[in-house]
């Protein structure tokens, strides 16, 4: 089973090479990425299987492969592991990773370098399953890496544009910011713990997360001291999942990646890179429960980040960007559930929405295939006939993503909204509650603008998308009606197969919090179809939201989600632009040319001097010669006196 659990990350990994140095055809490169993730997804379910028959406690595959590191008392295996929860983040990225990449053979047919995406969308999923199987928080940390690498590349694919590459270094900048505080978490983990290691290994000796619940018996100093460090170590922890998982205030980097293909919006933003931040907070669990102080930030920055974003989403024009803002939403309510101590419900409202923000994603690409790369949506209007699957699919993601009964957004939304209600958390769930209807509001705007009343722009033909994109959404969509069987009210399946790993009851379920948040969403999204569809004859290509002239400078900042980015780009951008300009102007001429230059003209002067002594004559050389060894003569003369 071991070996069984390596092929997992080693498949994708396979085909990453083979389309580097072996494939050259179109065809054969998306069937050799696609299987070898399907693959991965079938050897997962086995896994998945072997581990059901295990018992609940000992639930837990640990294998390594070599000593990677092992220097003094720094010891880190290469080793991974397949654990309750590995296993429904590895589901999740090769069952939905294995979608997008069949759907990526009709998206990016006849791109020019088809082979090369093929083979950046194989690595991502490679790295990606490394930081969810990873054993230690520094294999984690090549995997947390790996995918942001693979970011950069994808989302600047087409580097030609230039708001691709803008995108595409500036999610990378981004992250690093929270990158910086996990590398400072693990070198404190290792201080305070002696190991990066989650789980003990073949090696012997405890992880750190078995060593989390005596905290306060470590021998690290004064009482108050063993807080502190759990403070300090899930607040940095914080600052990395918030730069991963575009949580406030660095998610400006995840609607500009808008730029990059659509498949590629749907891995990074439904399935993997930005669920890496919600899996390392449920991870580290035992850390950020050992501090109250840190749970109250990462709940409040959660529901911050979904009002924030929520409110953008519905100001929106381009079709990728609405959905941007809402996973960005979406991820504040996974975040939000964190910091109640929900991790059950995040994870399952992680499932749930990588499940149909994919299926939106990619029938929002099937809408710009068809519209001949349309995406502002006030081009569009009345596809719903020319595009009867997209159509069909689309109102199943959107449903879903609302929460409306009984699709699987509606289970898991829920959940969160009724943990924060049943723990006493009025403000949170005030705040996620709100957000929860303006998602309504704004996709039942979008499902309006795009598959409505006529179309705005008659210089393209819609049409539908082949087989080989509607299959997935097709699939998909199955698995946003019926995605919420994961953990119904009563079974319970979810919570129970996770229980060894986050040590979680299952929370009771709230009939009237459940029949409001229904009613309200159905509300809500009929009000936002209905607006802009009898609103229809005043939406201009280039012109105003309807919505405009009643809010004026507030819809427009929603619009500019409340201009943090444009903050960023007055103050730090413009800061790091002044002090780029001073040391170009200033600083490296007068300064570093200067001293530079200074040598040389001091030398150079010194050897000028030097040369009048070369004058060729004997009888001068001899004249030196003797007042030198004159004065040699004097000097001893005098120091024996």
């Amino acid at each position: 089973m071991e070996l069984l659990i390596w092929l997992i990350p080693l498949l994708p990994f396979i085909g990453f090479l083979l389309n580097v140095f072996v494939i050259r055809q179109e065809r054969q490169a998306g069937l050799v990425a696609s299987g070898m993730v399907a693959a991965a997804f079938v050897i997962t379910l086995i896994a998945v299987g072997f581990l059901a028959g295990m018992p609940p406690e000992e639930r837990r595959i640990v294998s390594t492969a070599w000593e990677w590191i092992n220097t003094g008392s720094f010891r880190v295996p290469f080793a991974i592991m397949f654990d309750p929860l590995t296993a429904v983040m590895a589901l999740l990225i090769t069952g939905v990773g294995a979608l997008i990449h069949v759907y990526s053979i009709g998206y990016m047919h006849g791109d020019p370098r088809v082979v090369r995406y093929f083979a950046y969308l194989n690595l991502f999923v490679t790295m990606m399953l490394f930081l969810v199987m990873a054993n230690n928080l520094l294999l984690l940390f090549l995997g947390w890496e790996g995918v942001g690498l693979c970011s950069f590349l994808l989302i600047g694919f087409w580097f030609e544009r230039k708001t691709s590459g803008e995108a595409a270094v500036k999610a990378f900048v981004v992250n690093r910011i929270g990158d910086a505080a996990f590398i400072l978490a693990m070198l404190a983990i290792f201080t305070y713990f002696g190991t990066l290691n989650f789980y003990s290994d073949e090696g012997g000796g405890l992880g750190f997360l078995e060593r989390v619940g005596d905290i306060a018996g470590l021998r690290i100093g004064p009482d108050w001291q063993p807080i502190f460090v759990s403070t300090a170590i899930s607040f940095l922890l914080l600052i990395g999942a918030t730069g991963k998982s575009a949580q406030f205030p660095l998610f400006v980097w995840l609607p500009d990646a808008m730029a990059g293909p659509t498949p590629v919006s749907a891995l990074i933003h439904a399935a993997t890179m930005v669920t890496g931040g919600v899996y390392l907070m449920a991870r580290t669990e035992p850390l950020f429960v050992a501090s109250f102080t840190t749970q109250g930030w990462v709940a409040w920055i959660g529901a911050l980040t979904a009002l924030i974003a929520g409110t953008a989403a519905m100001a929106q024009w381009d079709i990728k960007r609405v959905l941007a803002y809402s996973t960005v939403s979406q991820l504040g309510f996974m975040v939000a559930a964190c910091g109640m101590g929900a991790y059950v419900a995040a994870i399952f409202h992680l499932l749930t929405h990588g499940i149909f923000k994919a299926l939106l994603f990619l029938a929002a690409g099937s809408v710009i295939h068809g519209t001949h790369d349309t995406q502002d949506m006030r081009r569009m209007g009345g596809l719903k006939d020319a595009m009867p699957t997209t159509f069909r699919t689309y109102l199943i993601g959107a449903l879903a993503l609302a929460g409306i009964f009984p699709l699987a957004g509606f289970w898991s939304k829920d959940e969160i909204l009724a943990h924060a209600v049943a723990h006493g958390h009025t403000p949170i769930f005030i705040i996620l509650f709100i957000t929860s209807l303006l998602t309504a509001f704004y996709m039942g705007r979008q499902v309006a603008l795009i598959f409505f009343g006529k179309q705005r722009d008659p210089g393209y033909h819609p049409h539908e998308s082949p087989q080989v994109m509607t299959v997935p959404l097709i699939v998909l969509a199955v698995g946003a009606v019926i995605g919420g069987a994961m953990n119904l009210p009563v079974l319970h399946w979810l919570t129970d197969w996770l229980e060894p790993v986050l040590h979680e009851e299952a929370g009771e379920f709230n009939l009237w919090l459940a029949l409001i948040a229904t009613l309200g969403a159905v509300g809500m999204g009929y009000l936002g179809w209905w607006i802009y569809t009898t609103n229809a004859a005043k939406i201009k290509i280039g012109g105003k939201d309807p919505a405009y002239r009643y809010s004026g400078d507030i819809w427009e900042g929603m619009e500019e989600a409340w201009y943090l980015d444009r903050l960023y780009q007055r103050t730090v951008v413009a800061g790091f632009e002044r002090l780029a300009d001073f040391l170009a102007r200033v600083f490296d001429p007068q300064g570093v040319d200067g001293l530079v230059m200074g040598v040389g003209r001091f030398f150079g002067g010194l050897a000028n001097a030097m040369r009048t002594f070369q004058t060729g004559y004997v009888r001068t050389y001899a004249l030196v010669f003797t007042v030198g060894v004159l004065i040699v003569l004097g000097f001893m003369l005098w120091i024996a006196r």
